[in-house]
């Protein structure tokens, strides 16, 4: 026993003095971290294919990510975990940065935000991003004997891109990337962390210049995927039999739809098992899973969709009760609820209120714009009027430094229907208890 005991003791004092070399190494990189010259302004045609930020996934080794030094406070030095790297790395920014640069590269600046008043364009392409590494340095008056008050350091980042192609429903560029950023010869005044989104900024004006991505968005316009179109698949009745719930049980025909892809949210329009969503939330896959109010999970079949309409019709196990459907126009002014999954299955469910703000066309397709609240994940959920029918699905939202504005645009319900190919039975009647909230 004794002999054990010593040996561990030896073991614990090796995995210290390992944990502490590794630690001086990991403190003397970083002391030092400078980044590249930064990429100068990508440029692109003005007739390039629309590419739109889908997805970031971070997976950063679980080490020391950053050096810091605050001299004006005395402060010891100290490294900063990769929880605290995970934290500075925003999707809602970044996708506002990729737009940005997106823009600048065309020469596309066009109205955004407050002054959106059209749907946005259909997306040709995807892009999505995995944060691989990131590595940092932050010092503050270094090598100063007075204060100045600014920061200085760098910010590394790798990155690896794919960017999906909506017709083709297939990954078209595949990229790894490295980048970074340095702060200016005079130092950052305010918050240092703006060297993280400068970092990526880079990277993305790095990828705009790669050869296999301008090959791709300076390709003339994919054709569909050679798969049927929804039209030519024949007509499908959907079955409304017993009655439909009221804006109070309204959840519980709502699920959470897991793809490969991401996730996004469906809803129950048939009582024999069927879900209309976004094409973009299912991409390609012929699977999804599904979780439903209740906790349960239940596997779905994708039978259609349509890129270009950005709907799709999912097939499950019967059991729930479809959402009654409407089929007369949404009324400018009118209360609508959402139900979706913002930021996830985490939220799942969560209901928003809102009026009508407009009826859109854009590129011959209409869409309802509503300032009901909606985020990352609602995509594919019911907007309801107040009796709890469906009026259309969530299609997009604009944003202003990642943050909703209050323009949204959802898909009218008979156009979903008309572009898959549905035909809907006649509604039964909506529960009259809880007919609003």
């Amino acid at each position: 026993m004794r002999q054990w005991t010593g040996l561990g003791v030896l073991a614990a004092f090796a995995l210290a003095l390992a944990a502490g070399a590794a630690q001086a190494l990991d403190e003397g990189k970083l002391k030092t971290l400078q980044a590249a010259a930064p990429a100068p302004t990508a440029t692109l045609p003005a007739d390039a294919r629309t590419v739109k930020f889908a997805k970031m996934v971070v997976q950063l080794k679980p080490e020391p990510w950053a050096f810091l030094r605050n001299k004006d406070t005395l402060a010891d030095d100290r490294l900063l975990s990769a929880q605290d790297g995970q934290k500075a790395l925003i999707p809602g920014l970044f996708a506002q940065i990729f737009d940005e640069e997106m823009k600048r590269a065309t020469g596309k600046a066009g109205a955004a935000g407050l002054f959106a008043t059209e749907a946005p364009p259909i997306p040709e392409l995807l892009a999505a991003v995995d944060i691989t590494g990131m590595q940092g340095r932050f010092c503050k008056s270094c090598g100063l004997i007075l204060s100045s008050g600014r920061w200085e350091g760098a910010v590394v980042m790798t990155a690896h891109w794919e960017v999906y192609s909506v017709a083709e429903r297939r990954v078209v560029v595949s990229a790894d990337i490295a980048g970074g950023a340095n702060a200016p010869p005079k130092g950052i005044a305010g918050d240092p962390g703006i060297l993280v989104g400068d970092a990526f900024r880079d990277i993305v004006r790095r990828l705009i210049a790669s050869e296999d991505f301008r090959r791709v968005v300076t390709a003339p316009a994919a054709v569909a995927a050679a798969s049927p179109s929804p039209a030519s698949l024949g007509p499908l009745t959907l079955t409304a039999a017993r009655p439909k719930p009221g804006i109070a049980q309204a959840s519980a025909s709502v699920a959470v739809v897991f793809s490969p892809d991401g996730s996004g949210s469906g809803f129950l329009v048939s009582d024999d098992g069927y879900l209309i969503t976004n094409h973009h939330v299912v991409g390609a896959a012929k699977v999804v899973r599904l979780k439903w109010s209740d906790g349960s999970e239940s596997v779905g079949e994708v039978l259609r969709s349509d890129p270009r309409r950005d709907v799709a019709l999912i097939r499950t196990s019967p059991g729930r009760p479809a959402l009654g459907l409407r089929h007369t126009t949404a009324q400018q002014g009118e209360t609508v609820f959402a139900i979706g999954s913002p930021l996830g299955a985490q939220f799942q469910n969560t209901m928003s209120k809102g009026i009508v703000s407009a009826l859109r066309n854009q590129q011959g397709m209409a869409f309802i714009q509503s300032d009901v609240m909606v985020n990352h994940g609602s995509s594919g959920g019911p907007l309801l009027d107040e009796t709890g029918r469906v009026i259309g699905l969530t299609a997009s939202g604009q944003t202003i430094n990642g943050a909703p504005v209050g323009i949204n645009f959802f898909i009218p319900i008979d156009d979903a229907l008309k572009t898959l190919n549905l035909t809907a039975a006649p509604d039964a009647p909506v529960r009259q208890a809880d007919r609003k909230p």
